[in-house]
């Protein structure tokens, strides 16, 4: 299935927007631990996700493959007219609620009056999405893809939204029950990633 022109640009600008939000957290926001290390196939897995992301929306582009009239590609459609609006709002708000919860996540290992890291110590985290969820950040990932799904309704898309669902439930089960071992005192109100769900 070929998306519109729009629909495309829209799916692009935002991926765009989101990368951008990434790499500045990671350089300038969060707090690792010194001695924690990433895996290889984690750190490839996730090079790999956001070039099949993009490719997946050009792919299915007019123009981007195939012999096509230019006189009659696809431009806008009502689906995306009707769409644009709310799938921008919606993933705007979400991307700004999961860069909240990533500030709350860094200032645990940091000092209120002077921003200095103090602490490499795992805390629980309260306020906003937290006080439903133990991984409102990948709640927010899955309404960022979904939103990205509604632009891009295709097979290809399909299965890359059906990667980021199970990887970022089976993450916040595996965070949720960490959580609660470890903590003799975290709030037993809190579900894994959807309130009163899962």
């Amino acid at each position: 299935m070929l998306v519109s022109v729009t629909a495309a640009l829209i799916a692009l600008s935002l991926l765009t927007v989101q990368c951008v939000r990434r790499l500045y957290e990671t350089y300038y926001l969060q707090v690792f631990a010194k001695s924690s290390k990433m895996n290889l196939s984690h750190y490839l897995a996730g090079i790999i996700h956001y070039f099949a992301c993009i490719i997946a929306v050009v792919g299915q582009a007019p123009l981007f493959c195939g012999q096509q009239n230019r006189d009659s590609i696809k431009w806008n459609d009502l689906r995306t007219t009707i769409l644009a609006v709310p799938c921008t709002v919606i993933f705007l708000i979400t991307w700004y609620e999961q860069f909240r919860t990533n500030i709350i996540f860094a200032n645990l290992r940091k000092d209120k009056k002077s921003g200095q890291v103090v602490t490499e110590e795992h805390k629980i985290p309260h306020g906003r999405m937290f006080e439903y969820v133990s991984s409102p950040h990948r709640m927010c990932e899955i309404i960022l893809y979904t939103v990205l799904l509604m632009l891009v309704p295709t097979k290809t898309f399909f299965c890359i939204y059906l990667w980021v669902l199970g990887n970022q439930i089976q993450t916040a089960i595996q965070a949720h029950e960490w959580y609660k071992k470890s903590f003799e005192k975290y709030p037993t109100n809190r579900y894994a990633v959807f309130p009163r769900v899962l």
